[in-house]
């Protein structure tokens, strides 16, 4: 497609780039005083209780977050922002300025609930040549191309140019429409992505019944495309659609191995009550030939649709999304219910370059004496330092209904430990539909070692919280939880070093392959490689001594083992792990140290030398490198069995309210 490039292919490497914020330092060198500490301490007096537990209004919780979203973010001055307002900058100033971004007001409303477990995508034998032969055949016959832009999140349209409003919000935060369809026989899809989480830069239309995709890179940066997130109108059931997002840097991605995108119909969603389900074929990840700026070319993700109605209004998404709103409507709902809310207390750990609140739970047993409070061992956990690896909430959210939740288990991990969760470290790079890094263009995930107060706020707060509490317990667990693109199944990366001690960091993980079926101790890697000594499990390892310092990582696709094997990931599944996460806590610290003892003799047997061979592949866009095949030919996989019920625990109380997740008959 080289010969055909014009200026509606352009494809922008560096998103609205704000040097002065990009190259900012933090030159002012703040004494740090105990006001600094105050949303770290652990604060367990009684007006506390009283004033966290207070009852909200009820009608708050069908409102947007009461934190609010900054949905007016200016990159074109570090000072410009406007932060923490649903207001937009003077009108004035946005006249003639593309770097104000707006998004709706309103960010779209999406039932939770699962689609029962749906399949892996079998690869189509010859798609890749196929693929290859549409792309020649586009080059070789132009002059059949529509080219014809009609969506474009940043630029006016060309179609309402006679609109003087065309740019501007409704009272129900909804832009107009960058293209409407001219009669009832014009099939031209209306897309849609000025929303919270949206990501599409730019949709041209090929063909009557195909399109081109361009994603927008996360901003301030020279690349990261992975998540996208947008709507679209005017469908016709039974056509076949076509996409191709043809902006795309990872040389392989698992869309090649079983993935599909994620679906949503709102007319099936008001009818039927269907959540997000998989949808499309005839998929296939490739490299184009495209050309990027600096070297090598782009990836094209191409993938036919049929949709089921007329007029269907219709999401499509990289993953499941949870955005900035479904977790302040959660945390809402949290502090509403009258028995979790005294389980929790929610604090503000700090404002986002975009002035937007970063949240913290803490969950323990506050109606307790101060003395066994202060022997409580602390636990942090955190996820969305990459906002575009959504299944990390997921699992989050799991964690947190367990232990806010009734039964006996999670009431003796209150009982014992002090939990300090993030659950969305990024939650500018959430709201603005980022992949990858935060407002400034910086990869959180790569700064622990001496965060910026002024450019990584939430990572230097967040560890400022867990030096503190160091101070005040022993720290006996950190967990980042992550996304992975190209690897299958749940699992884990830790840390190896100590000779004397080489199996110490192995026993958490090995315990929750044992409580949990789509975790998989052999994709494991306990490597620390130079380049992932700045990410926040290394650090937490080497920096501050947290033996059990990790990053759980869960695969965008599905398991290729065990009782799931074959089979996507749902919201229900993601949540489980979470539960079985809490279970393997308490596994781990029994008294008895039964499981424990049996983990350790089969780990030594299964790594019987003191020095492992390992590579240690990161989360996600780690690396530009495909990697994964070698690894994964010779790792241990669990049996696939049929008829299953997934283990849900000790048999104990501890198992009331959490949901049991069944797999359907009929897998070969």
């Amino acid at each position: 497609m080289e010969s055909t490039q014009n200026n509606i292919y352009e494809i922008e490497e560096s998103a609205l780039i704000d040097q002065n914020l990009k190259n900012g330092i933090d030159d002012e060198i703040i004494e740090e005083n105990k006001n600094d500490y105050d949303v770290y301490a652990d604060q367990f007096d009684e007006n506390a209780k009283l004033r966290d537990g207070a009852q909200i209004d009820t009608q708050q919780n069908n409102q947007l977050p009461k934190n609010g979203i900054s949905v007016e973010i200016s990159m074109g001055a570090a000072g410009s922002t406007a932060a923490g307002t649903n207001k937009a900058p003077n009108a004035g100033q946005n006249q003639g300025n593309d770097s104000y971004i707006a998004i709706k007001t309103n960010p779209p409303f999406h039932i939770k609930d699962a689609v029962d477990f749906e399949p892996l995508y079998p690869p189509q034998e010859f798609i890749l040549e196929e693929s290859l032969r549409r792309e020649a055949e586009r080059v070789a016959h132009q002059e059949n191309l529509m080219n014809r832009v009609v969506y474009d999140c940043i630029d006016p349209s060309p179609y309402n140019a006679s609109n003087p409003l065309a740019d501007q919000q409704t009272p129900d935060g909804e832009f107009p429409q960058f293209y409407t369809p001219s009669s009832q026989d014009d099939y031209t899809l209306v897309f849609e992505s000025r929303f919270e989480s949206g990501n599409l830069r730019r949709a041209i239309q090929v063909y009557e019944f195909e399109y081109d995709l361009i994603l927008k890179p996360d901003y301030n940066t020279r690349g990261y495309t992975q998540w996208y997130y947008f709507r679209i109108n005017n469908t016709r059931a039974g056509k076949t659609y076509r996409f191709n997002i043809i902006n795309l840097m990872k040389p392989d991605s698992l869309y090649n191995h079983g993935m599909r995108p994620v679906v949503y119909s709102e007319y099936e969603a008001k009818r039927n009550g269907r959540g997000w389900y998989r949808g499309g074929g005839d998929i296939c990840y490739y490299q184009n030939s495209m050309k990027r700026k600096n070297a090598g070319y782009y990836y094209t993700l191409t993938f036919s649709i049929q949709f089921e109605h007329d007029n269907d209004t219709v999401y499509l998404a990289h993953c499941y999304p949870y955005t900035y709103t479904d977790l302040t409507r959660y945390l809402n709902h949290l502090e509403s219910d009258n028995k979790r809310k005294n389980r929790m207390r929610r604090r503000t750990l700090c404002q986002t370059i975009a002035g937007n609140n970063c949240e913290m739970i803490i969950v323990t047993t506050f109606q307790s004496d101060p003395e066994a409070i202060k022997n409580r061992k602390g636990v942090v956990l955190s996820s969305r330092v990459h906002p575009g690896e959504s299944g990390a909430s997921w699992m989050m959210k799991g964690v947190i209904d367990y232990l806010t939740g009734p039964s006996l288990n999670a009431k003796i991990l209150r009982d014992n430990f002090v939990f300090k969760i993030v659950p969305m470290l990024n939650p500018d790079g959430v709201i603005n539909g980022s992949s990858r890094c935060n407002l400034a263009g910086v990869d959180l995930n790569r700064c622990w070692i001496d965060p910026s107060r002024k450019i990584h706020p939430t990572i230097y707060h967040t560890k400022m919280m867990i030096k503190k509490l160091q101070e005040d317990r022993d720290i006996f667990l950190f967990c980042d939880f992550h996304g992975h693109s190209r690897k299958k199944n749940i699992f884990m990366y830790g840390n190896s070093g100590r000779v004397n001690d080489r199996l110490k960091e192995k026993i958490f993980p090995c315990l929750v392959d044992k409580n949990c079926d789509i975790f998989n101790f052999s994709d494991c890697n306990f490597a620390v490689q130079k380049a992932k000594e700045s990410t926040a499990r290394v650090v937490m390892w080497k920096e501050l001594g947290i033996t059990n310092s990790f990053t759980l990582e869960a695969s965008f696709c599905g398991a290729d083992q065990g009782k799931f094997a074959d089979y996507h990931f749902n919201t229900d599944l993601l949540q489980e792990v979470g539960h079985r996460f809490c279970d393997t806590i308490l596994d781990f610290c029994d008294p008895d140290q039964v499981k424990v003892k049996a983990v350790l003799e089969e780990l030594e047997i299964m790594l019987p030398k003191a020095s492992e061979s390992e590579s240690d592949e990161e989360s996600d866009a780690d690396s530009e490198l495909s990697g994964d095949d070698g690894q994964d030919k010779n790792k241990k996989k669990k049996p696939a069995t049929n008829n299953i019920v997934v283990n849900t625990g000790p048999k104990t109380q501890a198992n009331q309210g959490i949901k049991k997740i069944t797999k359907p008959k009929g897998k070969d």
